[in-house]
């Protein structure tokens, strides 16, 4: 298989994964997994040939060799996985489990090992990696709170309550700041992106977005901010020196999962309901296009070389 410098996209709805060309703006083939799995998240392990794959309605994680196109390994997870982070430092993956109330950890040596079941908060939904540091950041949404873990003994370094449902974490590229997604239900204009301080576990400022950030992606410089606004069907960009949105671009009826290509031009975002890429140049807010894929695209992550 092909797959350097493609995009590959979960569909979560018929079971696949589409791999799409950028510079051609195309499908260029498909691979099925089992029935009922339903894919979501992707993340490529670290700079090998393997594509994670964590698979909601089967709780599992399949690990899918992309020089064979094969599911070389299926882990199971706790129920209802949904987000996933690795630590290229550690060389260890987790996922987060929303309906078990854990976090997965596996662990890579000669093969993947699902090694423990660590107990968080209620319904973790977003996590992620500090990129110096031996720390995770994990959204809970029942518990309206943010958990920094330590990954040495997986030991509660601060929690924070937060106004609002935590759906997303990310941490800024220089680990200086952690981004995190939050909405109300009762309300459709109160969402907002949280800039943390990681060290103090305090707010230093909330900037105003569409209905439930899903995805947040720090540009290559920096400089901005790429907001997948679920229900609002937008993707927004936020400057983060004037903190405010700059950009919004009209996606489709639901928004789910976003990737920049390798020069980080073009952000590329999942339709769900409309069962496409749309192709979207971001510095300037404008979507140039739509690529066709499978039904009820989800995750989705750029490959490299």
């Amino acid at each position: 298989m092909i797959w350097r410098g493609k995009i590959a996209v979960a569909n979560k709805g018929e079971d696949s994964i589409s791999f799409i060309n950028p510079h051609l703006g195309r499908e260029e083939y498909r691979i099925y997994l089992e029935a009922g799995t339903g894919p979501g998240a992707l993340v490529r392990f670290n700079y090998s040939p393997t594509l994670l794959v964590v698979n909601a309605f089967d709780s599992s994680l399949a690990c899918l060799d992309l020089d064979s196109g094969v599911v070389e390994e299926i882990l199971p997870v706790g129920r209802c996985p949904s987000s996933i982070a690795v630590c290229n430092r550690m060389h260890a993956v987790y996922v987060t489990n929303a309906d078990s109330d854990s976090i997965s950890v596996i662990q890579n040596g000669d093969e993947f090992n699902v090694v423990s079941q660590i107990p968080v908060g209620s319904a973790p939904q977003g996590i992620d990696c500090h990129p110096h540091l031996p720390l995770l950041a994990i959204a809970h949404i029942n518990s309206q709170d943010i958990w920094l873990v330590e990954t040495e003994g997986y030991t509660l370094v601060k929690k924070m309550v937060i106004e609002g449902y935590p759906v997303q974490v990310k941490f800024s590229s220089k680990g200086d700041i952690l981004y995190a997604g939050c909405y109300f239900h009762s309300h459709k204009l109160f969402n907002r992106v949280l800039l943390i301080d990681p060290h103090e576990g305090v707010i230093c400022h909330e900037i105003d977005v569409g209905c439930i950030p899903h995805k947040i992606l720090e540009s290559r410089d920096g400089s901005c901010l790429l907001v997948t606004s679920c229900e609002a069907g937008r993707l927004e960009v936020v400057d983060l020196a004037s903190r405010s949105v700059v950009h919004a671009a009209d996606i489709g009826e639901t928004v789910c999962d976003i990737a920049l290509d390798q020069e980080g031009i073009y952000a590329y975002v999942t339709a769900a309901k409309e069962g496409c890429v749309c192709v979207v140049d971001w510095k300037a807010g404008k979507k140039i296009g739509n690529i066709r894929v499978g039904k009820n695209p989800s995750g989705i992550v750029y490959l490299g070389k």
